[in-house]
């Protein structure tokens, strides 16, 4: 697709995705021939598993081996591959503006959107907060990817987080297999969070995490923390006085372990956990990541 002046996917960002490739690591279904592996038996590249010749089978994928050692005739199944449907998933709350998060995210999205459809994968959108304020089923003409990207350019920041709720809600509904990439700072209760991820893996979909992060909220450093500071809580507007210098220790001690928490629980949960801090380009973030990946 021709790339005009969209706010969150540059002509320049659109040159280096094209360079890129996003696989699943899990079966996917689909309905387009493409570089994923989809659960449907088919005469492909990759062997999968034998069952009895039934007239009508085409000779040449009979396995003369097997026919050699049991005297009865077996067919040779493979797995198709396929295209891969993919869901973005953006935290649009408030507590996404600390460290300009949710523009980054909406680099993040429009990007990866880019790179799906590119490849002739279906890439959608589901922009959350308390409530769903996108929701694209996945697609891959240029005219779905235009609204896309201009959805993201309208979308309002929302308040308070829903997230773990809106992802149950999001496994009961995608009913094929499916890779969902989350965008979030996962400032929500963990416990909830990994029910909900578990429940996308349950339905068979692959989960990427992608956890932003800002250098500020990791250990109060920079010149907005150098003396006393109020504090406030961006979704619900809680405030609090603090010196820095008295908390930082203790601070930076629960940050590392809600960090070591996340971590453990996309790996207990075998989901892929990437921290991304905010202050690196998203161009280069992605970059890296899709080619650690690869």
């Amino acid at each position: 697709m021709a790339v005009h002046r969209y706010k969150y996917l540059a002509p320049t960002d659109a040159a280096k995705m094209g360079r890129l490739e996003l696989f699943a690591r899990q079966v996917v279904e689909g309905v387009i021939t493409g570089m994923h592996k989809s659960p449907h038996r088919g005469f492909s590249a990759e062997f999968s598993e034998h069952r009895n010749y039934v007239p009508g089978d085409e000779m040449r994928h009979l396995d003369w081996r097997v026919y050699g050692r049991s005297d009865r005739f077996y067919v040779k199944l493979f797995e198709q591959e396929t295209n891969l449907r993919a869901t973005i998933v953006l935290d649009n709350s408030a507590s996404m503006r600390f460290g300009n998060k949710l523009e980054y995210g909406r680099h993040l999205a429009a990007c990866l959107a880019y790179l799906l459809a590119t490849q002739q994968d279906l890439a959608g959108l589901c922009a959350v907060d308390e409530s769903v304020r996108i929701d694209l089923p996945p697609g891959s003409s240029s005219a779905h990817i235009d609204r896309l990207l201009r959805s993201l350019e309208t979308l309002e920041p929302g308040t308070t987080t829903e997230l773990p709720r809106q992802l149950h809600a999001l496994a009961e509904k995608m009913h094929r297999r499916s890779m969902v990439i989350l965008i979030s700072d996962l400032w929500v209760d963990t416990d909830e969070l990994f029910r909900a991820l578990q429940h996308l893996r349950y339905r068979k979909h692959q989960a990427i995490v992608l956890h932003l992060v800002d250098d500020a909220e990791l250990n109060l450093g920079g010149a907005e923390f150098a003396k006393q500071v109020t504090l406030e809580d961006m979704e619900t507007g809680e405030k609090m006085a603090v010196d820095p210098a008295d908390i930082r220790e203790s601070y930076t001690k629960q940050i590392e372990a809600h960090l070591a928490s996340l971590r453990r629980g996309c790996n207990d949960s075998e989901l892929e956990y990437h921290a991304i801090n905010v202050r690196i380009p998203y161009d280069k973030t992605l970059v890296d990541m899709l080619n650690r990946r690869g």
